[in-house]
């Protein structure tokens, strides 16, 4: 007998470096939403999507506005498949990653009542990552679980993407996926 699918979860990388950690943190996550009967983890490595940077004459948001990049459809479409959508995003200089806000940036419609949880990582735990995500996701209309998961360096995790803390990485996660499949 084949598996129901409940809900589809998609995962987005926030980091392209052949050295990053997001890969790791990202593992973590799949694992998590893998582990739970009926739940699939999707995820969009924005390195493979290779997505232009944003360069269009009307923003996402104005009525008219119309996809003509292929990658960009091809991003457009995993989102608008997904029951809901966790961030990984890595801290680059108390910022969100360019990458993955050039990938947000691409969208509106798709992200409109979209169930959305933040894992971000750096020296302070993703903090000034997981502020910039909340302050997008009200004006891109996404529903953001409340709960968030920093993951600081040398106290959850390693440099090389080791967990340190595995209850609390663990649990945390683990709290964000029950939240955003409780919200989809």
């Amino acid at each position: 007998m084949e598996e129901k699918i409940m809900s589809k979860v998609l995962i987005v990388t926030g980091s392209v470096r052949p050295n990053s950690i997001n890969s790791k943190v990202v593992e973590l996550v799949r694992a998590d939403v893998e582990g739970r009967e009926g739940h699939e983890a999707q995820i969009a490595d924005l390195g493979e999507l290779n997505l232009p940077f944003f360069n269009e004459v009307m923003p996402p948001s104005a009525e008219g506005y119309e996809i003509k990049d292929e990658a960009v459809r091809a991003w457009s479409e995993l989102v608008k498949g997904a029951d809901a959508v966790v961030l990984v995003s890595p801290e680059y200089n108390h910022s969100l990653s360019g990458i993955q806000k050039n990938a947000i940036d691409w969208l509106f419609s798709e992200w409109v009542d979209k169930p959305v949880a933040f894992v971000a990582y750096g020296w302070y735990a993703g903090a000034h990552s997981l502020d910039q995500l909340r302050e997008i996701s009200t004006v891109l209309q996404w529903k953001p679980v409340e709960k968030t998961v920093g993951l600081q360096f040398s106290k959850d995790i390693d440099l090389d993407g080791s967990v340190i803390d595995d209850e609390a990485v663990s649990a945390g996660i683990a709290e964000a996926v029950d939240q955003i499949l409780a919200a989809k």
